[in-house]
């Protein structure tokens, strides 16, 4: 019987990555019908609530949800589920797994009201059903709070904060569970705590859009009329997401041997941080360091110069311990950008060396943050990719008008220009342009300090966003 199963499984395998979409389409039926063969083969053995069904069930229901058959999805994980808790017992841990397929493909079906359902079910069965503390409840905690922040963009806006408040708790559980199974110095908590991180700079920034979820946000009691001023709650997320990187370093110090490239890394990280708050003093002092610590670390003036040639959209989606991965990863994203944008850049007016950066919104509820997923459209063809030309200045001396006080700003968007679409009314331009207010970017260094530089910014659109 494991033929069957294996067989059921290599075909899928076969079909989904060696047809295109017509030809896969047509694959279709004569999949499922297999598949129905099989899963009657497997009933006839080994009876209908056999745990012998589930891999297939599964199997089936990945195919159903890949061409948009959900409710057909939904019906093989809800059976699949239903034999898993008539062989093991109502409340176990691998109906997990199950669950969280239910959540996504509720979601892809835009059904959020079932999708919050099974979100607070699988949060409910972590919190009372688990039976040890091992690696992987740490990896289902930490899938559950991706979906809560799929739930941030995609569902609807009213529960934002829900999502928010959900997706912070969930982390901070996994990074609880994993300094008590590891230690608080086990490099493994690294990609917790960055993404603990990243969560903060969401709430900065849903707080600073204000709103509904800004307001919520700023709650001392959720569903209080006391709220937090809005620059004190920005100024605790700020020194929250400090201690979180220090953190980070302080586990880059303790490996043996230490590890001195990926310490001056999060220095430099620290640095985005500040400037992400608008602390431009503090994130001048942190590239220097940073630089300083990767020259100690033996990294060549000339591989130092060239990785910081290029600015980034802040905040980098994954921490990096080290320049090679840093730039091997960045890379692969712009290799894998200028081959979906071939005629958007053609014959692009001004400096051959600009540097070329990339901004898809993350989702028509939330569009203020870079999509934390891959985009497989053709840029080129998008309606809702558009091409803009700018410097990004070092750093600039201005006068505040109320104080007359001179302050620092780094990395600001000079010399704007909509390349692509054009010809467009001056209206829809100067509302294309001020969607890059939202962009912060690390800037172009040189010996750690900005200087100016030239770029083109391919901007995707979330469909629906504002």
């Amino acid at each position: 019987m494991k033929r069957v199963t294996t067989s059921l499984s290599l075909l899928l395998a076969l079909s989904l990555s060696s047809f295109g979409w017509g030809q896969r389409l047509s694959e279709t039926g004569a999949l499922l019908e297999y598949g129905n063969g099989a899963l009657a083969e497997l009933e006839s053995e080994f009876g209908n609530h056999s745990p012998q069904l589930v891999p297939s069930l599964v199997e089936m229901a990945d195919l159903f949800r890949s061409d948009g058959l959900y409710a057909e999805a939904y019906r093989m994980l809800d059976r699949a589920t239903q034999v898993i808790r008539v062989s093991e017992g109502l409340y176990t841990k691998s109906q997990i797994p199950l669950i969280r397929r239910k959540v996504e493909n509720y979601a892809d079906w835009g059904d959020w009201d079932n999708a919050r359902r099974q979100l607070e079910h699988l949060f409910w069965l972590h919190r009372t059903k688990s039976g040890q503390i091992d690696s992987s409840l740490i990896a289902h905690l930490m899938a559950l709070n991706e979906l809560h922040l799929r739930g941030i963009s995609e569902d609807n806006y009213e529960f934002q904060t829900f999502h928010f408040r959900r997706a912070a708790r969930v982390n901070w559980l996994a990074l609880e569970v994993a300094e008590r199974l590891w230690s608080p110095t086990d490099s493994r908590l690294v990609p917790i705590l960055y993404s603990l991180v990243k969560h903060y700079h969401l709430q900065a920034v849903a707080v600073k859009q204000g709103g509904k979820t800004g307001y919520e946000l700023r709650q001392i009691v959720p569903g209080a009329d006391l709220v937090r001023e809005r620059d004190e709650i920005r100024r605790y997320f700020y020194a929250t997401g400090l201690r979180l990187l220090d953190q980070l370093r302080s586990i880059q110090l303790a490996q043996a041997p230490i590890a001195l490239e990926g310490a001056a890394m999060a220095n430099l990280y620290t640095a985005d941080w500040h400037l992400l708050f608008n602390e431009e003093d503090a994130a001048l002092a942190a590239y220097r360091r940073a630089y300083e610590e990767l020259s100690y670390a033996g990294k060549a003036a000339d591989e130092l110069e060239q990785f910081f040639a290029v600015p980034s959209v802040l905040p980098v989606h994954d921490f990096y311990d080290s320049l090679k991965t840093a730039s091997s990863l960045e890379q692969v994203a712009r290799a894998s950008q200028s081959a979906l944008q071939p005629s958007l850049v053609d014959d692009l007016p001004g400096k051959t060396d600009q540097a070329h950066l990339f901004f898809a919104e993350w989702g028509p509820s939330f569009p203020y943050i870079s999509s934390p997923d891959p985009v497989d459209q053709d840029l080129s063809r998008a309606t809702n990719a558009a091409l803009f030309s700018f410097d990004i200045s070092g750093v600039m001396e201005m006068t505040r008008f109320v104080s007359r006080r001179q302050v620092r700003s780094v990395a600001q968007l000079l010399n704007i220009d909509l390349v692509r679409p054009t010809p467009v009314s001056l209206e829809v331009r100067e509302e294309m342009i001020a969607r890059l207010e939202h962009l912060q970017l690390r800037p172009r260094l040189t010996s750690g300090y900005p200087v100016e530089a030239s770029a083109t910014l391919i901007y995707l659109s979330a469909a629906g966003a504002p």
